[in-house]
């Protein structure tokens, strides 16, 4: 049991099994405060401020510039397609597969995003001339939004930090929502401490049920490199066979 959040439930006592140990990753929050411009001046660094401000300005004068968060079954829709589109080329690009390119994958977050609409799920949707350029799909619980998944026009706007400015935006309609924590989840990557996101470690819970999963745990401890070739081998298809069509 991996992604185990830091002070939670002692789970391996209920499994009689060893302690917890660290996934060497860590899940990042950040404290929301109203006003927005005080969570602002707080969290982020003057700089920086500076800096998406200056990179916001550029993307307004791109053209007519929108913020929203989906507020019926089409706009749901019409962003999780262009999220799935941004997502193949961005983590093609890093050598690993993205989920929404998988058919029941792409499914059951579309079924998510739209029997959560209005109540527990947020779509976020930053729009160019009426295109959907930017989303973030979250979910809201007890005064927090935790983000799921997110998807930028990278190729269109990378020197405009279209991300950041996504993430800013967000956070700005969950303070005026009253929430009190941005969640961005589990993963080390730099930008969350921009936002003034600090680290919760994660952990993981190993149970071994017989003789065989004691030596397969061996050996993914020795070669942690078959555990992501054993994961890329399930993601693969096995194709139809080809019947040639005969020839008169």
């Amino acid at each position: 049991m991996a992604k185990l959040p830091d002070g939670r439930l002692p789970i391996e006592d209920l499994l009689a099994t060893s302690r917890r140990v660290s996934m060497n990753t860590n899940a990042y929050a950040t404290v929301l405060v109203a006003p927005y411009e005080q969570w602002r001046a707080s969290a982020m660094d003057r700089s920086y401020q500076k800096e998406l401000a200056k990179k916001y300005r550029q993307l307004q004068k791109k053209g007519a510039l929108s913020f929203s968060c989906c507020s019926d079954s089409a706009a749901v829709l019409e962003t999780m397609e262009v999220m799935r589109k941004f997502r193949g080329p961005r983590f093609h690009a890093q050598g690993d597969g993205d989920l929404l390119q998988r058919p029941e994958y792409y499914g059951f977050y579309s079924d998510v995003a739209l029997r959560g609409l209005g109540s527990f799920v947020r779509l976020y949707a930053m729009k160019m001339d009426g295109e959907v350029i930017a989303a973030v799909l979250g979910l809201c619980h007890r005064g927090s939004f935790l983000v799921i998944m997110s998807a930028f026009d990278i190729a269109g706007y990378k020197s405009q930090s279209i991300g950041a400015l996504m993430f800013e935006q967000v956070a700005r309609d969950c303070i005026e929502r009253g929430d009190q924590m941005l969640d961005f989840t589990i993963g080390d990557e730099p930008y969350k401490k921009s936002f003034g996101a600090q680290p919760s470690p994660m952990w993981e819970v190993t149970q071994v049920g017989s003789a065989a999963g004691a030596i397969a745990l061996f050996a993914l401890k020795q070669a942690p490199w078959l555990k992501l070739a054993a994961k890329r081998l399930s993601d693969l298809k096995v194709q139809p066979a080809h019947t040639a069509t005969p020839t008169r």
